[in-house]
């Protein structure tokens, strides 16, 4: 188990996170991408999930625990359900990591206590925001994700699509999330390293292309298409 370094600007309350990852390559690259992130504060990855793991996640005391989805020795939704019952309320918040989206894990990882579910690579550089979301109450899923659990709500057994039928683009459905979560223009441009304007001309074409008026409508499209 590795800690992490002071992090500088300190006295600033951040939010802790604990990696339990499948390997030190996928815990280095995460914490490039919270390097410059000075709301979050990596305090440690635990690639043992044994007998240890319950004691380090005690001590260690993360407001969030990021899981890979495959562990070495372990399912890591199935360790989200067991870190939930053993801690009760003095659990961390859970996020779970998997490489792709397969089918009945978000429903699981639902029942376990899991508030995000997020796709390697596709969608990692919105880790920030995931953790801001999930510590705020909130959940954050992935489109796969959200697609099939609005189907599993539904009772619709049939395939979903691969792709949710908006026609939005991955950086404009991480910006309508953070509209639909009450985020301003300023504050989105800061989550997601932007321009003020660049979040003004997205926010912009989103209505164009959706037919919409205003960001009440925006954010109510959101939450009708599972988008956050």
């Amino acid at each position: 188990m590795r800690s992490n370094e002071p992090a500088s600007g300190a006295g600033k309350a951040t939010t802790r996170l604990l990696l339990a990852l499948d390997s030190t390559i996928s815990s280095d690259g995460i914490r490039e991408i919270l390097r410059k992130d000075p709301g979050v504060t990596v305090v440690g990855d635990i690639t043992d999930v044994g007998e240890r793991f319950l004691r380090l996640v005690s001590q260690l005391r993360p407001e969030v625990l990021l899981v890979d989805r495959d562990l070495d020795h372990s399912d890591g939704i199935s360790l989200a359900a067991h870190v939930g019952a053993l801690l009760g309320d003095r659990a961390p918040v859970i996020i779970v990591l998997a490489d792709v989206h397969r089918r009945g894990d978000v429903v699981r990882a639902a029942k376990a206590g899991v508030r995000g579910f997020l796709i390697k690579n596709q969608e990692t550089w919105t880790l920030g925001a995931a953790v801001r979301a999930v510590v705020s109450g909130a959940g954050w899923l992935s489109p796969a994700a959200a697609g099939e659990l609005i189907d599993q709500v539904r009772g619709d057994q049939a395939e979903p699509a691969e792709s949710p039928p908006t026609p939005l683009t991955d950086r404009e459905r991480v910006v309508v999330r953070l509209v639909a979560l009450g985020f301003s223009n300023t504050e989105i441009a800061g989550e997601l390293t932007l321009s003020e304007s660049t979040v003004k001309s997205h926010v912009s074409r989103m209505l164009a292309k959706l037919g919409l008026r205003s960001r009440t409508q925006l954010a109510a499209f959101a939450r009708d298409h599972g988008l956050v």
